[in-house]
């Protein structure tokens, strides 16, 4: 039986109609907690029907299940116990003692989070032996506001008053206890009045975690959040994740002969004969004919050798070069939008529908063939030794801090992804002030590459992308 978060209900409410249920509080359902649906026949011998709740459905077929539901409420307060140690703080001092960092490398940027004294973004250019650091401080502590906090933690103990809720975040589809620090005083933001950069730094409790850096992201302009992983909580037992071990929902036909909905069974079979009828349809089988001598000696040495090879549906890139599909990017505040061939634009989306937009660049043919003559180590390697293209997008928004307007360079990277050759990776950079970088790498760039003249300028054939997405199985003997 797969496990599934609890969305199942509205599966069970697909397949019946709710006729009747013999408890009206149901306590059970929580959206972070993971169910099995069990389909067992009967209810087990060792159930609990006494203190647990059920609901009576009825499906569009008048087949009538009980489903009986486990107390989850019971056994989270059952492993409720009394706690007198450190306070939380306390408990993640030793990452500030230390001096201990930590780190998130992506494509371009580095992020380094030394605890208890200062959250750090840069990115380092090396030319020669001369090197150039661009860096932004995303908050920082100095040594008194540590002093402060530990004897305000010492003398304000939240974590011992179960009439205080500790707060949660839902990581991986859970709700986890976390404690949260505060680092401000960062670089000051341009995108935000000036105001320094401030980051929430959330420490959670996994046993096997070594402080790294879990997730970071800008919450909103310039104001940051990063998750980190430590043991060090999980001492304290009101910031352990819940255990409320294997919970099944147990549903059993009260006067029916079938185990399970006659819906569920039809639905499950279609879904079976739907993957195996796509397999079959999605395989060519390509014959290669050889002289009779060679089928003789293929037969007295090895077995016939299966090679199964891919023919790539190229309509989305051909679509996308030609700016019929736009790419969207960005997981903070600010989202981005690509449009191969016309501009890159910055925005954000307010909750009443309003939307904040900033344009980075639109692409000019004669100002990108100007700026790579300008930059000739910018153009493609020649064909054969091509791992990108980069292209020049110009006069973008007026850039308040240096008085220019905006460019972005792009950079169409491609990516070996073999199992996903459909796959689009995006990252936004400002290496510099209203400067940009935008990467996007994806295996269907690859098919592309030898298709840019010296300058990078790609000219698509009217043809290009009428391939289907075939399986191909070669029996070579």
């Amino acid at each position: 039986m797969n496990r599934q978060l609890l969305y199942i209900l509205s599966i069970l409410l697909f397949l019946f109609n709710i006729s009747q249920t013999v408890q009206h509080d149901i306590k059970g359902f929580d959206d972070t907690v993971l169910f099995d649906i069990n389909w067992p026949g009967s209810l087990p011998t060792d159930l609990d029907l006494e203190h647990s709740e059920s609901i009576i459905l009825t499906s569009s077929m008048q087949e009538k299940f009980k489903c009986v539901l486990p107390n989850v409420v019971e056994k989270e307060e059952a492993k409720e116990e009394e706690y007198t140690g450190p306070s939380p703080l306390e408990l993640i001092a030793p990452l500030f003692a230390q001096g201990t960092c930590s780190y998130r490398l992506e494509s371009y940027w580095t992020y380094e989070v030394c605890h208890g004294k200062y959250i750090r973004q840069y990115h380092e250019e090396r030319e020669g032996k001369k090197s150039k650091t661009q860096e932004y401080v995303l908050g920082k502590w100095d040594p008194k506001h540590l002093s402060r906090l530990m004897e305000k933690a010492k003398l304000e103990r939240d974590d011992l008053n179960k009439e205080i809720n500790i707060p949660t975040k839902k990581i991986d589809n859970i709700n986890l206890p976390y404690y949260e620090t505060v680092m401000d005083n960062g670089t000051a933001c341009d995108l935000n009045y000036n105001k320094p950069r401030l980051t929430k730094v959330i420490y959670v409790c996994y046993i096997h975690g070594k402080h790294e850096v879990y997730l970071l992201k800008e919450a909103s302009t310039c104001v940051y959040e990063i998750i980190i992983l430590t043991p060090l909580l999980c001492s304290h037992p009101r910031y352990k994740p819940k255990d409320i071990g294997d919970l099944k929902i147990n549903c059993v036909p009260i006067n029916g002969e079938l185990d399970q909905p006659y819906n569920l069974l039809k639905l499950n079979k279609e879904s079976t004969n739907l993957r195996q009828d796509s397999e079959l349809d999605r395989i060519k089988v390509e014959l290669i004919q050889f002289k009779t001598e060679d089928a003789m000696d293929s037969m007295s040495s090895k077995a016939p050798e299966f090679v199964s090879e891919k023919i790539v549906d190229t309509t989305p890139v051909k679509l996308f070069l030609q700016a019929k599909h736009c790419l969207y990017g960005g997981t903070g505040w600010w989202k981005f939008e690509f449009c191969y061939g016309k501009s890159v634009e910055q925005f954000h989306i307010e909750n009443d529908g309003s939307k904040i937009s900033i344009n980075l660049g639109v692409f000019n043919k004669d100002k990108h063939l100007e700026w790579i003559k300008q930059h000739p180590h910018k153009k493609p390697k020649p064909i054969g030794q091509r791992k990108q293209l980069i292209h020049l997008y110009s006069d973008g928004s007026l850039c308040d801090k240096t008085m220019e307007p905006r460019q972005t360079e792009v950079k169409l990277k491609c990516s070996n992804e073999p199992n996903n050759p459909s796959s689009v990776a995006l990252y936004l950079l400002e290496p510099r002030y209203c400067q940009y970088i935008l990467g996007v790498e994806s295996p269907l760039i690859c098919n592309i590459l030898d298709k840019a003249d010296e300058n990078g300028l790609i000219d698509i054939p009217p043809d290009y992308g009428e391939e289907t997405d075939i399986s191909t199985f070669t029996i070579k003997l």
